[in-house]
């Protein structure tokens, strides 16, 4: 009777590649003596759950003192809480399509406990943020070298944008949690491919778990679906080409699954990205009227997109320039040329998990700067991203300062310099907005707002009080929404066209009878008269051209200011009258 052979033990977590001895120009080896790397790795290393325990206390404490307890004037945080009720009325009668809806759906379950109340909401997303440390953390900690780990941490907590996100209730604390589980799964997952006793076969269950993690992260943020292209990415440059393969398949499963779901579940023929592809390829967000893009508008909203994220808002992430300050070349090509190079150099080292985070940045990036138009230039769409690029960045330092010992005192320069300039942003914020967040906490929900937003604020309110019945349309349906303790409003986002009657025939099926017209600034730092976002105007302006008489005024907020909020309401009687009558008539908009 033969002997079975004996099987091989299981090829340990990978760890980062051991420090060399330091080597001179030449590359002569010097003295045995440890370097600055070496100590500092076996101080991080031995003291690991010291610093990760400290990173949790700095991200919960900083998150507190630059607290923001009122809603962003941008909006999305608004939609989701409004989202979230509406999954919280009744979970299998909506589904968000606006973007990616697991957020959404979570926030359904919190609203359906605690109900729509700020405060609570806000700190769930501060949670957020603390897992997302955490899980990064596990993710990478023995898998790249805690001198690069535990720094780009501390500067992502210690970060004002991401700070300010994290009291919001915007995705990207929430997308950062999600990534952090999804890439300690996977990378146990590529452990296992690894290891010696590895066989395709026994590990179909595998790459199920690899379609459902890409699909998770699908479901978390829209351009997660580019995330089965950078595992395809992997896997081929690992010449695992039928890894590759089956977890497409498996993907393809799940997304096939999520389709029947939303049809014949929730009667939906579509997905999330419905709306979402019809915007992208227009040329104007805001103008369906002007067309689709060609090919060749594509590359140039790519590369300008480049140069707003990556010259502008990144830098802003990191300290160093205005949010909306101008693109600047070279700051683009500088920091493309350096996410390129340690993209090499991770390879040379064969870091694969350093390999694979860039891959996700990098891929989900391109996707954004292809698909978001030029006009949007969000923040959080790079800041979301900033542990991993900066793990990136210092990868270049720690490669270097292994090989050449006068370069190692370089990594801790350049650290301290992202770390001051950081700080000194963060604790200039905590100092102006810790007072706003105890004012608004005593009672007073629109202190800190420009006057723009207060009379917004006060007219919701008021038709709340007055309305509560009434369906109105408004600029901001979601802020509304929050801020008349649940009252539904008509959302106009946009003037899709001039004709009257089109503009008409949405409100006349929604049985919208008011509308208001805010002056919100067009640049929310300063007043500028006669200059504000004119999206309700147009829309009433090109109704009043044939209607004249359609819209009585109701009430005002702010009379006087520049920067009233005025309510009028729509006489249907009066358009119906003109329309039998035949009377096209102009005159001036309200």
């Amino acid at each position: 009777m033969s002997k079975k052979p004996l099987k091989k033990p299981v090829t340990p977590v990978q760890k980062t590649t051991p420090l060399p001895k330091t080597r001179n120009l030449s590359g002569k080896q010097l003295s045995t003596s440890k370097t600055i790397y070496e100590i500092l790795e076996n101080h991080f290393a031995a003291k690991r759950n010291f610093y990760l325990i400290l990173l949790l206390v700095l991200t919960a404490l900083l998150s507190f003192l630059c607290f923001d307890n009122k809603i962003s004037t941008a909006n999305d945080d608004a939609l989701y809480i409004e989202s979230g009720a509406s999954y919280a009325k009744g979970f299998f009668s909506y589904f968000y399509l606006a973007n990616a809806p697991l957020y959404p759906m979570v926030l359904g379950l919190l609203i359906k406990i605690i109900g729509v109340h700020l405060f609570p909401l806000k700190l769930f997303s501060v949670l957020c943020f603390c897992l997302a440390i955490y899980f990064v953390f596990k993710a990478f900690e023995r898998r790249i070298a805690y001198i690069i780990l535990i720094p780009s941490l501390l500067l992502t907590v210690i970060n004002f944008p991401y700070l300010m996100y994290a009291s919001l209730t915007y995705t990207e604390t929430f997308s950062l949690m999600v990534f952090g589980i999804c890439f300690i799964v996977l990378f146990r997952i590529f452990d296992r491919i690894d290891s010696e006793t590895y066989e395709f076969k026994k590990s179909i269950p595998q790459f199920i778990a690899i379609g459902g993690l890409v699909f998770l992260m699908m479901l978390t943020r829209n351009v997660a679906l580019a995330a089965i292209g950078v595992v395809v990415l992997y896997f081929i440059y690992r010449k695992k080409y039928i890894e590759a393969g089956t977890s497409v398949a498996s993907f393809a499963i799940f997304f096939i699954l999520y389709r029947l779901a939303l049809k014949f579940i929730w009667k939906i023929d579509g997905s999330q990205f419905a709306s979402q592809s019809k915007l992208m390829f227009q040329k104007d967000a805001y103008l369906p009227q002007l067309g689709n893009e060609n090919l060749w508008g594509f590359v140039v909203r790519f590369w300008e997109n480049c140069q707003i994220y990556i010259s502008s808002r990144f830098f802003y992430v990191l300290g160093f320039r205005e949010e909306m300050s101008p693109n600047n070349l070279g700051l683009t090509l500088f920091m493309i040329a350096l996410v390129l190079w340690s993209l090499v150099l991770v390879h040379k080292r064969k870091q694969y998990y350093l390999l694979f985070a860039t891959l996700f940045y990098s891929v989900l990036l391109a996707t954004t700067f292809i698909s978001l138009h030029t006009s949007w230039g969000q923040t959080r769409l790079i800041m979301i991203f900033l542990p991993f690029i900066l793990f990136s960045i210092f990868y270049i330092f720690y490669y270097y300062g292994q090989r050449f010992s006068f370069l190692q005192i370089a990594y801790p320069f350049v650290f301290f310099i992202l770390f001051f300039a950081s700080i000194s942003v963060t604790l200039k914020e905590a100092k102006e907005r810790f007072p706003v967040f105890v004012e608004n906490i005593r009672g007073d929900p629109t202190f800190g707002y420009t006057p723009d937003w207060q009379n917004y604020i006060k007219m919701t309110k008021w038709c709340a009080q007055n309305l509560p019945k009434e369906n109105i349309a408004v600029r901001k349906a979601p802020m509304s929404f929050i801020f008349s303790n649940g009252k539904e409003f008509h959302p106009i986002y946009s003037t899709p066209t001039e004709n009257p009657d089109t503009l008409l025939m949405p409100l006349q099926q929604d049985k919208v009878n008011y509308i208001m017209l805010p002056k919100l600034r067009l640049d929310p730092s300063r007043y500028i008269e006669n200059q504000f976002i004119g999206t309700m105007h147009r829309y009433v302006y090109y109704i009043q051209q044939k209607y004249p008489n359609a819209f009585e005024f109701v009430h005002v907020e702010g009379d006087g200011t520049g920067e009233e909020s005025v309510l009028y309401k729509i006489n249907y009687t009066y358009i119906d009258s003109v329309k039998a009558a035949g009377m096209p008539l102009k005159t001036d908009h309200p």
